[in-house]
């Protein structure tokens, strides 16, 4: 029995100490489901959506705001946890502590060599447990460095993602449309003026595909505003990237390997996820009507489209590649519908632009 308590605790051990290294250290990350911090922040985003998406407002957003960083004191505390318990059985297992009998005594050594305290009422007599006291004590201060470095990490990349979503602006104080956001910065219908504001959001997302599979628990994070959310950041600068694949000359620019890069970016967030749910076509009439209007206000701000078929089928060809993935995490991180501008008190009138 105690030769099995032994095994059971090193092998808790191996695994957390496993779990650490795929999370805190590789850059290559895991993705298997089985991993415990993935196991771990399933059960507890399940658990916090849940009750969000029974509340309104800013309960709402204040129970999934605290969220990500709770969940990362959370972590941390079943790594250590985990590593104390399984220690503790590893020392009841083997025996050679002096006054430790019973498995609650084995536990309060295994706390007190992991924190390094010292205080001496308990210690091992033998050389196993002696050596295994310092791999123990290592394995705590191991533990706390890995944790203080990857913070600010984790936080650095957090503020990296979130500066660039201030610049989301279509000078208006409502919510941001991709047609109004191609309107504001191309004015004269002169879609070569997109390419540089293209170009910044394709190396933005590129760095959100790095460090969104570095730092998984990121995308948890939500932004300071509540209108406005990392997801739908993509996809709105996406749907802008759209527009331009319907103007004449502009297929295979710009926009068009922000959209690639878009792409790749819900694919890999997504992983395995089913996307059955989805994947229903939308009405075609409703489609074709929305189509319709943007494609027309497009025109009459001077942008030279391609026929109205061809633009409808690109678009939907392109759309239907990222639409379904950008649909399912919206819900899944009850993201915000939409993606809205700072009221600065000045909004600018795209009408005035047109040619």
């Amino acid at each position: 029995m105690q030769f099995l308590a032994a095994v059971i605790g090193a092998s808790l051990v191996v695994v957390v100490l496993a779990d650490m290294v795929n999370t805190l250290v590789t850059t290559s990350t895991s993705t298997k489901r089985w991993w415990l911090t993935r196991v771990a922040y399933r059960i507890m985003w399940k658990a916090v959506r849940r009750v969000a998406t029974r509340r309104d407002g800013t309960a709402r957003e204040s129970l999934l705001s605290a969220f990500a960083p709770v969940s990362v004191l959370i972590l941390l505390g079943v790594w250590v946890t985990q590593q104390i318990v399984g220690f503790a059985l590893i020392w009841w297992g083997i025996g050679g502590i002096d006054g430790a009998v019973t498995f609650g005594d084995h536990l309060y050594y295994s706390g007190v060599v992991y924190f390094t305290l010292g205080f001496g009422e308990l210690v091992p007599s033998a050389a196993v447990p002696r050596i295994g006291a310092l791999v123990e004590a290592f394995a705590g201060v191991l533990t706390t460095a890995l944790v203080i470095g990857y913070l600010p990490a984790l936080y650095g990349a957090y503020g990296e993602r979130e500066r660039r979503l201030m610049t989301l602006d279509d000078g208006g104080e409502d919510r941001i449309t991709p047609t109004n956001l191609v309107i504001a910065r191309a004015p004269d219908g002169d879609h070569h003026k997109l390419d540089g504001f293209f170009k910044e959001w394709e190396d933005w997302i590129a760095g959100v595909i790095e460090t969104h599979t570095t730092f998984p628990m990121l995308a948890f994070f939500r932004s300071k505003d509540p209108g406005q959310n990392w997801v739908t950041a993509v996809g709105l600068v996406t749907d802008a990237a759209l527009h331009i694949q319907m103007v004449e000359g502009a297929q295979g620019g710009q926009a068009y390997w922000t959209i690639r890069r878009a792409i790749q970016l819900f694919q890999t967030v997504i992983g395995n996820n089913d996307l059955t749910d989805y994947l229903e076509p939308p009405d075609p009439d409703v489609g074709a009507a929305l189509f319709r209007e943007l494609y027309d206000r497009m025109s009459e701000h001077g942008f030279d489209l391609v026929d109205f078929d061809t633009a409808r089928e690109r678009g939907r060809e392109l759309r239907s590649m990222y639409g379904p993935a950008m649909e399912f995490l919206i819900d899944e991180l009850v993201a915000p519908r939409g993606f809205w501008s700072h009221a600065v008190g000045h909004r600018v009138d795209h009408d005035d632009h047109s040619t």
